[in-house]
């Protein structure tokens, strides 16, 4: 599809149905609302997605965006037609795979070097980044456990909300794991998510007042850092992946 007539055509080769799901060819950018440009995600080529609105019997040239769902987290975003590049996509409905927390365990490892090899890049924190290599903070988390094929939701409260719980902060964190993900935010709401690397040491992409406009290490220890002291302040939980989003069984 080279332009917004050839997505609309590709559309309407069929009925619309909650059921039909598109594969992105390209990489795409999803905004808040259909007519200003607040970037909220980026999405990349091979993700699959829903059409929300409009119905595929309105869908016209007068439509410059359309409102979708992606598959692999839930998320709702608003997608540009113009240089949209899809084909369908036949999904198979997924297993239950019940050794999957032992399988996610299994690929921490790996998810951290990933983190630490983003690190190393020259990087700034974007808002809705996700393609790198900026990133903002749930961004940076939900790509490192894309890249190694296990789905998390887009933002850092549904993050905060899909994972096991482990426990809320007072003073020791000695019970966190590699891999483990932690919690910012006020009484009301979780608004940032970092990864703990071990050692007292977390992974986090933080903006630019009071963090390190970018991705980089803090710490949980005593220190006299004032961005560590910033976000050691805002500690809300921790909790753990154990399982990998799926459209068919899971609620976020």
């Amino acid at each position: 599809m080279e332009n917004f007539k050839d997505a609309i055509s590709l559309f309407k080769q069929t009925n619309f149905s909650k059921t039909i799901w598109w594969k992105l060819k390209v990489n795409i950018s999803g905004y808040q609302n259909k007519t200003e440009d607040k970037l909220v995600t980026e999405i990349f080529k091979n993700r699959i997605f829903k059409l929300l609105y409009p119905n595929i019997n309105k869908l016209s040239n007068k439509f410059s965006r359309i409102l979708i769902q992606l598959y692999e987290d839930g998320y709702v975003c608003w997608i540009n037609l113009d240089g949209l590049i899809i084909e369908k996509c036949d999904l198979r409905k997924s297993q239950n795979l019940k050794n999957e927390p032992f399988l996610i365990a299994d690929k921490v490892k790996s998810i951290l070097k990933w983190i630490k090899d983003q690190a190393e890049l020259n990087n700034e924190y974007l808002w809705g980044g996700t393609l790198g290599p900026n990133f903002d903070c749930s961004g940076l988390i939900q790509t490192a456990f894309l890249k190694h094929h296990i789905y998390i939701p887009r933002d850092s409260y549904q993050i905060k909300n899909f994972c096991k719980h482990l426990f809320y902060f007072k003073e020791s964190h000695t019970s966190l794991q590699p891999g483990d993900l932690l919690f910012f935010g006020n009484e009301n709401k979780c608004d940032h998510v970092g990864i703990y690397k071990g050692d007292g040491l977390y992974y986090h992409s933080s903006g630019k007042v009071f963090g390190r406009n970018g991705i980089g290490l803090d710490t949980l220890k005593h220190s006299n850092d004032k961005i560590s002291l910033h976000y050691k302040s805002k500690l809300i939980s921790a909790g753990r992946v154990v399982r990998s989003y799926r459209w068919d069984r899971t609620i976020r």
